[in-house]
């Protein structure tokens, strides 16, 4: 479940839009919030200066980045809700918005998560192979640990064979004599 979910969370797109207008250059931040329902968070930012590369860091040391848009305030905002790893493209998405912001023309950018998609496909599949892995090997290691009834090896060939019958073979009674009776009433008495 967790892995479907993070597999429907990567096809949720992001897009940011880069506007100049007379004095200023607008920016706008498009992507659905990642708790279902999925709502439409759609950020504003009147008065847009710069994008801005900002990491985190984790209690092993392991260093994540995102790209946040900055107003003249000082105030940012994140082009997405989570950091992540892939230094590379978050340069080139500042790279590219900083030029539009300069030049002053218009920009737009799109994508969809391709690391939640990635993360969401292993933990649907891997879990499944395991599953079906582990379900061939216990099948296989019962067959091998019950014989065949007709004292064959497990890969040999199976003949069919008529069950046997395990019951007791009846065992005719006959009735005692009188002299039995009593002497197993008196035995039963004196023990």
């Amino acid at each position: 479940m967790i892995g479907f979910y993070f597999f429907i969370v990567g096809f949720l797109p992001i897009s940011v839009e880069i506007n100049p207008v007379e004095t200023q250059v607008q920016g706008q931040i498009h992507r659905k919030s990642m708790i279902p329902p999925f709502k439409n968070i759609d950020i504003s930012i009147p008065n847009l200066k710069q994008a801005v590369i900002t990491t985190s860091r984790s209690s092993k040391g392991g260093t994540t980045y995102r790209v946040e848009l900055e107003d003249f305030k000082g105030y940012r905002y994140p082009v997405t809700s989570y950091y992540s790893s892939g230094y590379g493209s978050k340069v080139r998405l500042q790279d590219a918005i900083n030029t539009s912001i300069r030049n002053r023309y218009q920009y737009k950018y799109r994508t969809q998560q391709n690391f939640f998609i990635l993360f969401g496909f292993i933990f649907m599949f891997v879990p499944l192979l395991a599953l079906i892995t582990s379900k061939k090997t216990n099948t296989n290691s019962y067959q091998k640990s019950r014989p065949n009834q007709d004292g064959s090896p497990i890969d040999g060939p199976r003949q069919f064979q008529r069950p046997q019958d395990f019951s007791i073979p009846h065992q005719t009674q006959y009735p005692e004599s009188e002299e039995e009776k009593y002497k197993n009433i008196n035995d039963s008495i004196i023990k």
